[in-house]
């Protein structure tokens, strides 16, 4: 039987390990706070999932998704763990409603209902999302490094380790010390020593995290970076300016990708009839799980919009199921490597199998749901 018995969950024990995240430019809270989520049916298969805590990115508290995560719980005992579709019609009227942020705790809900179902028919998630190609998968190298020459080394030596992209963080100094002139040439002062020091057939995103504000002050700076085709500039301005960005795409003559803009499908349409972008970046924690992901990949292959589906602070588990959403996508853009190495587990690690990284390429194992095996003796020692 596929009928839900029981949606559980465990904080995880985690420590960030990222380089800089802590830094005196960093905005960022020094440690991310992950969950475990299980969800068990009545034929004793279970799934997993994880969600990623994010106050600052996510309005989310990690008191939050427990209690949200107690009301899915109570909400889908019963129903039938195949109808994702209802299940989910089943979380949005408990909590949230659609709306911005709420999301991270159905996300890990529904990673743990495709793990779960990908067991009980003994198929990797990625084929019961339809199909596509579990290996080689490239990814994208991310520097925090808020000087030109420290993140000029680490973009070389990603170079030299195989990556195909890399991402430059050009936001946490205007949101570490305000914005200034004086802050913003400095991010694209990093960016243009990037741009120079690495060969043109590697993809660069400049990462602004919505910090560059002003649709003019951007287009200023990008068009003396146009000459660089490998060049996309990523969510410049807020995540509700979609005029902003499409102003910026059609005259600074550098692709725009949006991030923070793409929280449903209902928006990525509305991105899609403004013209605002060349590409998004697709966070299934941000959407609400493979559910809504694919909706909005769906969109965008169909409108000749890219997708760079991407990582949170996550841990193997987590990883493994951005690795599966993006193994299904027509063209597949390298994933951000940035979280890859964001966050540890500090005790025993339950984790094993998942995801394979090697040469800057990723392969998703050939087993049943997400392909992870979870230690439950150490999962036993953590909060519930």
């Amino acid at each position: 039987m596929t009928a839900i018995k029981s949606v559980e969950t465990w904080r995880m024990p985690t420590v960030a390990i990222k380089e800089t995240w802590s830094s005196a430019t960093s905005p960022w809270p020094t440690t991310p706070i992950n969950f475990l989520v299980k969800v068990t049916l009545e034929s004793g298969v279970y799934g997993v999932g994880e969600v990623n805590t994010q106050l600052w990115y996510l309005n989310e508290t990690p008191e939050q998704i427990a209690s949200v995560i107690a009301l899915y719980n109570d909400a889908l005992r019963g129903i039938d763990g195949a109808n994702i579709a209802f299940c989910h019609d089943r979380m949005l009227k408990c909590y949230g409603g659609g709306s911005p942020g709420a999301r991270s705790a159905r996300s890990g809900v529904d990673i743990a209902l495709w793990d779960a179902l990908g067991k009980e028919v003994s198929l990797p998630v990625y084929k019961l999302l339809g199909g596509g190609n579990p290996s080689d998968i490239p990814l994208m190298f991310c520097t925090y490094q808020d000087t030109p020459e420290l993140a000029v080394r680490d973009c070389l030596k990603a170079v030299d380790e195989g990556f195909q992209a890399i991402k430059v963080k050009v936001g946490d100094r205007l949101y570490s010390a305000g914005w200034t002139i004086k802050n913003l040439l400095a991010e694209a002062d990093k960016l243009a020593a990037v741009l120079e020091a690495v060969p043109d057939h590697i993809l660069i995103d400049a990462d602004a995290n919505q910090g560059w504000w002003n649709a003019g002050m951007t287009i200023s700076i990008l068009r003396g970076l146009s000459k660089f085709r490998n060049l996309s500039m990523e969510q410049p301005l807020g995540y509700d300016d979609i005029s902003g960005a499409a102003h910026v795409r059609k005259v600074s003559g550098v692709p725009v990708i949006l991030d923070e803009s793409v929280w449903s499908a209902e928006a990525m349409i509305q991105i899609v009839q403004a013209e605002a972008c060349d590409r998004i970046v697709c966070k299934l924690n941000r959407l609400g799980g493979f559910f809504e992901a694919r909706k909005v990949i769906s969109i965008c292959e169909a409108a000749g919009v890219g997708v760079a589906v991407d990582t949170a602070p996550y841990t193997l588990l987590g990883d493994t199921a951005v690795f599966h959403a993006a193994a299904t996508c027509k063209t597949v853009f390298p994933v951000d490597e940035g979280h890859l190495s964001f966050v540890a587990i500090s005790d025993k690690n339950p984790f094993t199998g998942g995801v394979a990284i090697k040469n800057g390429l990723a392969s998703l194992p050939d087993a049943p749901g997400l392909g992870i095996n979870v230690d439950w003796d150490i999962v036993a020692g953590w909060k519930a």
